[in-house]
């Protein structure tokens, strides 16, 4: 009987799983360091040499030549066993069976490697690897080396020799020191690419260093380098900051604001800014910003007056997880129902700098370029697991927050630019652990848990966002109010008559300035030559003449000022005479904008290309419902048709009646019926809704009509129908969301008509407190990035301007504590 046969594995296997596992020499270095996080290290050591040969002792392989690397700690080091059981064992990474334990270190760290990759990384760097190690209270120090050429495909993993030894050591040290040698790419490590690797190092290095708990130390060719660090000198210097807190429930976002925002870099600007803002430390502004009454679309009633320290205001956002931010789901298995997928509690921070320079980075650094590189070198918003970075957030301007998206050229502060931010999202192996990195470490693998993690940044993201940008607006529409209540300017039509007017004033003194430069130049040659003549001939000169030179000096001074100022008057004049024709390029493109103004809720409610479609769409349905009828004719005549063609007929006849209502819904809204008006019934108007949206549901949204006394109203139906239809959709959308969590869950939608009043509820968990008050005001919402612009509202309050009425949200609670009714006011 043969020998019973059994699997055995090349060598050069795991040389290249290692080669396919670790993308690059940095992530290698990252591996190899999370090895001594893990080992309970204080610290460890990265020195890396580009020739030669490692000055150590005890080297099995002392003859390499092409450089070094040594990456040593002060771990707790390994025994023999450790040695041969996890370290030379190919398999599933102890590690991993602790986390999924809830296991720790004596240090109470988590582990963060759980793949098995530093051993197998060192081949990507190096063809040489030794190790030394060893425990405290133990006097053997353990010797491992082998050369990663041997792991060739003609020889078998346990063929190739591990060249173990073992020496005395004193009982009291601890560690491991790795060794690697012969060097694949030098180069790397040195020049520019030294430079990019350093940078690389330090953004994944937490960089908050009174918040570090263990520390990295790096030599290249017997220099030290520092990793950079954002110290509280640089942060301070933040012209706004923002911390996010996620307790597992709750995000939470607190932002603070300086004055030096608002502030440009301009002198023009810096003069409005000092008129407008620091003459009364912020307050009318303030009062302006955070009114409704005066400015309704861009108010934000939940900012808080600091006005001391340089800072100008704060602000406190707040969103319940489950019920606000519609998070992806998972099939729970003790419950059998869906449950969102929780990422675990994280924080984070975001700073904002003015690379233009302030008062106070003057003050606080002698160079400016000092300033900006300390702020280049750290820009990025990157997440850290245990004070270790995750490739690519924030690496190699990975705009992975899509800041560019939204950013606009203008200004001086607006919304969070990618190029000027320095922030962190800080996560742990052990309150994270659904968060998995890719098998290549780079980046999280797809899945609820961080669809919903980012889900949540994205969120505060938006809310700073919001912020930035509605103090942007009002802080143009108030420099607008105070130039006009100073200037008098009311209109557009205002603007260009004052334009019109300066140039014909320009133009009628022209000839008067040009008789005047005459007179300047000529008696500026008269005095000129007086001077002249007094200086050279003073034995000629008269004792008045000598007496007046001192004043002719004087005089002749003041006349060569006057004649710079005059050329630049001159030059303004010129400028000036053009103006109506500026005037007449502006009127045109003003009005323009007016209109567009005007226009842009029904363009945002409705969109042309739905009126096309939808013109398109009778036609269609009206050639489909004929050559059915014609078809279901001739297949009678026949006599000799199955029954099945009959019933597909049917189908095909109940298809057109249903999509005809579709189209019947839309109708009124088209643009060549939007000017139409006509009586309508709020009764039989919602009831048609009713109708609608119970069919458009499946009959899974109940609609509930209450008539308290019915009314009629002249009206654009089409304006009507959207004003309702965006009330309707957006209640369909979050009771929707709250079924997919609640399988029991009966969802309603109330529509109660009260003269002169339509009041609109549902019976979900209601809106939200951090939103309840900006409701109306454009780009708010709650709804996960690419589910809603935030316009459904603003589309609401802007249409029911233009027929009169107006909405509001009632303060009445539901069950859950929120306000949750809205009320149309049809009086007028």
């Amino acid at each position: 009987m043969p020998d019973q046969p059994f699997f055995r594995i090349s060598a050069a296997v795991v040389k290249q799983l290692g080669e396919e596992l670790v993308s690059d020499e940095l992530t290698a270095i990252m591996e190899l360091v999370k090895n001594s996080y893990d080992a309970d290290a204080d610290w460890v050591k990265i020195t890396i040499g580009t020739s030669g040969h490692p000055a150590e002792n005890g080297l099995t392989f002392n003859d390499t030549t092409n450089g070094y690397i040594i990456i040593e700690d002060n771990g707790t080091g390994m025994t023999y066993s450790d040695i041969v059981d996890k370290w030379l064992f190919i398999s599933v990474s102890h590690k991993r069976e602790m986390k999924a334990k809830g296991e720790v270190t004596d240090k109470k760290r988590t582990p963060l490697g759980d793949k098995g990759l530093g051993r197998l990384s060192t081949q990507r760097l190096g063809d040489v690897l030794e190790m030394f190690t060893g425990q405290k209270g133990q006097p053997e120090l353990h010797h491992v080396a082998f050369d990663w050429r041997h792991f060739t495909e003609d020889g078998a993993l346990d063929s190739v020799n591990t060249n173990y030894s073992k020496t005395e050591k004193n009982i009291t040290k601890k560690g491991t020191k790795l060794i690697i040698a012969q060097l694949k790419d030098p180069e790397i490590w040195t020049s520019e690419a030294g430079d990019k690797f350093r940078g690389q190092l330090s953004k994944l290095i937490f960089p908050f260093k009174e918040e570090r708990k263990f520390n990295v130390y790096l030599n290249i060719n017997g220099q030290p380098f520092d990793l950079d660090e954002i110290n509280d000198k640089l942060r301070e210097l933040a012209v706004t900051r923002y911390k996010i807190d996620f307790d597992g429930k709750t995000i939470s976002l607190n932002g603070t604001i300086k004055f030096s925002k608002l502030q440009g870099n301009s002198s023009v600007k810096n003069e409005i800014f000092n008129e407008l803002i620091l003459k009364d430390n912020g307050v009318n502004f303030f009062s302006f910003l955070t009114q409704k009454d005066g400015n309704p679309k861009h108010s934000l009633p939940y900012l808080k007056y600091n006005g001391k320290k340089g800072i100008y205001f704060s602000f406190e956002r707040s969103y319940d997880f489950e019920k606000d931010m519609s998070p992806d789901k998972i099939l729970d298995d003790i419950k059998q129902h869906l449950i969102p997928a929780n990422p675990g509690s994280f924080k984070g921070e975001i700073d904002e700098f003015n690379l233009g320079g302030t008062e106070e980075v003057e003050s606080a650094y002698d160079r400016l370029s000092e300033y900006k590189q300390l702020v280049k070198n750290q820009i990025g918003i990157r997440i850290f697991r245990d004070g270790f970075g995750i490739k690519p957030y924030g690496m190699e301007n990975k705009d992975w927050l899509d800041l560019r998206r939204s950013q606009t050229s203008g200004g001086s502060f607006y919304l969070l630019r990618p190029e000027n931010i320095i922030g962190f999202i800080s996560i742990t192996a052990s309150d994270n652990r659904c968060l998995v990195e890719k098998t290549d470490r780079e980046g999280f693998m797809d899945s609820p848990f961080s669809r919903n993690f980012f889900k949540l940044i994205n969120r505060a993201v938006e809310d700073i966002n919001i912020v930035l940008g509605n103090t942007r607006r009002s802080y143009d529409i108030y420099l607008k109010k105070e130039s006009e209540t100073k200037g008098s300017i009311r209109s557009f039509n205002d603007v260009k008559e004052r334009l019109v007017a300066t140039s014909k004033k320009s133009t009628a003194i022209e000839n008067e300035t040009k008789e005047v430069a005459v007179q300047l130049k000529n008696t500026r040659a008269k005095v000129a030559a007086e001077v002249r003549k007094t200086k050279t001939e003073p034995l000629f000169a008269t004792p008045e003449q000598q007496k007046a030179l001192g004043l002719l000096e004087e005089v002749e001074k003041i006349l060569n000022d006057a004649q710079q100022i005059f050329d630049q008057v001159s030059g303004i004049l010129e400028v000036a005479k053009n103006l109506e024709n500026d005037a007449n390029y502006l009127e045109p493109r003003l009005a323009e904008l007016e209109e567009q103004i005007v226009q842009f809720s029904e363009l945002a409610g409705l969109g042309i290309t739905a009126e096309a479609f939808t013109h398109e769409m009778y036609t269609i349905i009206d050639r489909i419902g004929t050559q059915t009828d014609t078809v279901l004719a001739q297949l009678k005549k026949s006599k000799s048709a199955d029954a099945t063609f009959f019933v597909y007929t049917e189908h095909v006849k109940s298809f057109i009646v249903s999509i005809r209502r579709q189209l019947n819904h839309m109708a009124p809204s088209l643009r060549f019926n939007r000017e139409t008006k006509e009586d309508i019934s709020l009764l039989i108007f919602a009831n048609e809704v009713k109708e609608y949206y119970e069919t458009r549901s499946g009959k899974k949204i109940s609609i509930k009509i209450i008539k308290t006394e019915d009314f009629t109203i002249r009206v654009n139906k089409g304006k009507i129908t959207q004003i309702i239809d965006n009330l309707m959709l957006n209640a369909e959308y979050w009771l929707n969301d709250l079924k997919k969590t609640d399988l029991k869950f009966e969802p309603t939608i109330t529509i109660e008509i009260k003269k002169p009043f339509l009041l609109l509820s549902d019976n979900g968990y209601g809106i939200s407190p951090a939103v309840e008050e900006v409701l109306f005001q454009p780009f708010v919402t709650t709804k996960p990035k690419g589910a809603g612009r935030g316009l459904g509202l603003f589309v609401v309050q802007q249409l029911l301007d233009t027929i009169g009425g107006s909405i509001i949200l009632l303060n009445k609670r539901n069950s859950h504590g929120r306000r949750y009714m809205f009320q149309i006011n049809l009086e007028s």
